[in-house]
């Protein structure tokens, strides 16, 4: 009777409790679409007008956009090849890798956007808008072009009225990367070291926004800007030193972790901006001063320069019995980008389709 009682008593607390995790989890599911409904409407509601500045562009923000997540996601894949492997000793005589390969390999490359802004042409800029905007040999010609084209109002006599509303976020696009390199698999082992070479062209896109002067006669905003669209280019090298940790899975089939260091150089190209419909290059070839038929240009910039981070990678690859093998990998970089203002740590994505040729007679 009395493990009755007691099996009773059980199965009625096991069900309330039940109940009431369930009711709560519904309730904050229910708080939180309703929120999000109410955000997400008042902001389409605020934006229907076309009020407000829209320079700025906004991205969801990820996990790894914390500096913080990045590191503990960099640490954790840098334990990860450490990891026992079932790999037995009679793996290796299957047409694996052995010995030194030469490897190629392309895929995307995705930047972190916190190095774009070096492109936007704000004052606290090596290239600032304003150098050429308020300048005696460009100046003059930009309010001319904006006046022409009816783009700016009677309120702006002159190219010195002209006023900048917002110097807007940058963003980089997902460039193509391309590289080539050596790698060195040991003799019936798991581990590898790699060396490579990669280069990636990249390419950011923004919007300033300059005042207009036109007054607006509903509570709108249409007409108040002038849009003016930005662009920089620039060139990354990387050098990439690490060890890999293969894992085999069965014949042929392997998976992949590394981790090293990376070096890269960035060079700067081009930094532009469109006013009017005109591009203006704003790349300091001044010495710092503002440009004048007194003033000396130079033909050469130096901008940019070398950095230095960390990468760990996770490829899934398959050997061919000639002694090629094909692998298809993430890696994650964590690594600083020399950019006068910009130099701080952070998250680089790529992927990339790489190729290991080993049947060379040559790497014996």
């Amino acid at each position: 009777m009395n493990v009755i009682q007691a099996l009773k008593h059980s199965s009625i607390q096991t069900f309330k409790h039940s109940n009431t995790q369930a009711f709560k989890h519904s309730s904050i599911q229910t708080f939180k679409h309703s929120n999000i409904q109410t955000v997400n409407d008042k902001d389409r509601d605020r934006c229907s007008d076309e009020a407000g500045p829209v320079a700025t562009i906004r991205f969801k923000k990820t996990y790894f956009s914390s500096p913080r997540n990045a590191r503990t996601l960099f640490l954790s894949l840098l334990l990860l090849p450490f990891l026992p492997s079932p790999v037995s000793a009679q793996g290796f005589a299957d047409g694996r890798l052995r010995g030194l390969s030469l490897t190629v390999d392309v895929g995307i490359f995705r930047p972190d956007n916190r190095h774009a802004n070096f492109y936007n042409g704000s004052p606290s800029n090596v290239n600032t808008l304003e150098r050429i905007l308020y300048s005696e040999t460009y100046g003059n010609q930009i309010w001319n072009n904006l006046t022409t084209q009816d783009l700016v109002g009677d309120a702006v006599a002159n190219y010195r009225q002209i006023k900048v509303a917002e110097y807007g976020d940058m963003y980089y696009r997902i460039a193509f990367q391309l590289g080539m390199g050596f790698r060195y698999d040991f003799e019936r082992s798991n581990w590898a070291w790699q060396m490579k070479f990669d280069f990636a062209k990249l390419n950011s896109v923004g919007m300033v926004l300059l005042e207009s002067g036109k007054g607006t006669v509903y509570l709108t905003n249409q007409d108040r800007y002038v849009d003016c669209p930005t662009a920089g280019t620039e060139r990354r090298i990387f050098i990439d030193l690490g060890i890999i940790r293969k894992f085999k899975l069965r014949s042929g089939l392997d998976i992949e972790l590394s981790l090293g260091a990376d070096l890269n150089n960035t060079k700067v190209e081009s930094s532009d901006i469109q006013i009017g419909g005109v591009t203006y290059s704003i790349l300091d070839i001044w010495g710092g001063r503002s440009p004048s038929s007194y003033v000396a240009s130079y033909d050469y910039i130096n901008q940019g320069g070398i950095g230095y981070g960390g990468f760990a990678s996770l490829a899934f690859g398959f050997t061919l019995p000639v002694g090629t093998a094909m692998t298809l990998s993430y890696t994650f970089y964590y690594n600083k980008v020399n950019l006068w203002r910009y130099e701080s740590f952070a998250p680089h994505h790529a992927v990339k389709l790489n190729v290991a040729i080993n049947n060379f007679s040559f790497f014996g």
